[in-house]
């Protein structure tokens, strides 16, 4: 079958590159409304987070319910690191309030290659990195100041 007329002008995003360990920053990038749930009354709320600089995407799943009390009050502190490393002052009550953030954390792969949050139970969460610009953009900007001065004429 021809396929031509189905794809006609349809640009295929070569594979993602690579992605290693190592510590990235992560948009917020939404929250699935449904909860995990499992053994003992666990349930999780997953984050989802798009990788900086890659293609790759990372959720993470915190605890907002168990039978166990300990497991709730682990949970509501890895959300408030999270939170405090986002820039948000005074706790959070609504996942919304992540929206345009970012922060840094370490990010693994698993057994199967895929990307995982280490938030180290929140202590890896961080303030975003500065991005810096790349030498590129500086040379360009240099010479254009440089024969700027040479051309013009006081008057």
């Amino acid at each position: 079958m021809d396929i031509t007329n189905f794809f006609d002008g349809v640009e295929v995003e070569e594979s993602k590159p690579e992605l290693k360990p190592g510590r990235y920053n992560l948009e917020y990038n939404s929250t699935n409304e449904e909860l995990k749930s499992g053994k003992n009354g666990w349930l999780g709320m997953q984050l989802n987070f798009k990788i900086q600089g890659t293609g790759h995407f990372v959720p993470h799943t915190i605890t907002v319910g168990h039978d166990d009390p300990k497991y709730v009050k682990m949970g509501a502190e890895e959300m408030t690191k999270l939170a405090k490393a986002a820039g948000i002052n005074g706790g959070i009550k609504d996942t919304d309030d992540l929206k345009g953030t970012s922060v840094s954390c370490s990010v693994v792969l698993n057994e199967n290659g895929y990307p995982e949050t280490d938030s180290k139970f929140g202590n890896s969460w961080k303030p975003a990195e500065q991005i810096t610009e790349t030498p590129k953009v500086a040379n360009k900007e240099a010479p254009k100041e440089e024969s700027s001065e040479t051309d013009e004429i006081p008057f």
